[in-house]
């Protein structure tokens, strides 16, 4: 039988020593940070995922010694691609989507904390490329989503994830599940996004 989720949180938050609360003595942190997303589409037709690009800024508000609020914006590279066999027809799409991200997370922990909370994204560059041939004839392409009259929709997603702080570093890892199909036509590839990021960042303290 699987714990409730309070007797989980309880035993973490018991688990932090004494020693790492006292460091979160500062109320509000600015934090840059950087690093990678593989991110690929839930449409089980997606068999390769996109490696990409992942930034963003914020604030750390910290409300008690043990729980904060962090929020942030970036930019984040998503997409998928797919092997193409059939009816005589060889070769790959890809689908790239890159996204201007909002994230409202919730820090429970000191130096070693999780995180849980919403991302919503709005899309900034969309594009397909398919590299494909029939019956010996190339009939590639590389298009923009609006050059092929795709119409996106905004990206919403749950994240959660875990992160660790040494002195002014940090490292987090987030997994961001979509709630939103990518393409909003009826005629488009279906899926959402799904993404694991590793990210590194500096916490400035600005208030405390």
């Amino acid at each position: 039988m699987k714990q409730p989720l309070a007797s989980v949180l309880c035993a973490f938050l018991l688990s932090i020593p004494t020693a790492d609360i006292r460091a979160q003595g500062r109320t509000t942190d600015l934090i840059l940070g950087a690093g990678g997303t593989m991110s690929y589409a839930t449409d089980e037709e997606a068999t390769e995922s996109r490696v990409g690009l992942n930034a963003a800024g914020g604030l750390s508000l910290r409300v008690t010694d043990m729980i904060g609020l962090r929020v942030e914006a970036g930019y984040i590279q998503k997409g998928a691609g797919a092997e193409i066999s059939e009816a005589g027809a060889t070769g790959r799409a890809d689908i790239e989507v890159d996204y201007g991200v909002l994230r409202g997370l919730l820090e429970i922990g000191g130096d070693l904390h999780i995180l849980a909370g919403a991302t919503a994204g709005r899309d900034l560059r969309c594009n397909v490329a398919i590299d494909v041939s029939v019956e010996g004839v190339d009939l590639s392409t590389d298009q923009t989503c609006d050059e092929m009259g795709l119409d996106r929709n905004d990206d919403f997603g749950i994240t959660a994830g875990v992160g660790y702080n040494v002195g002014p570093l940090g490292a987090t890892v987030l997994f961001t599940e979509g709630l939103t199909e990518i393409f909003a036509d009826d005629n488009a590839p279906k899926g959402r996004n799904r993404t694991i990021s590793l990210v590194g960042s500096i916490r400035i303290p600005i208030l405390g």
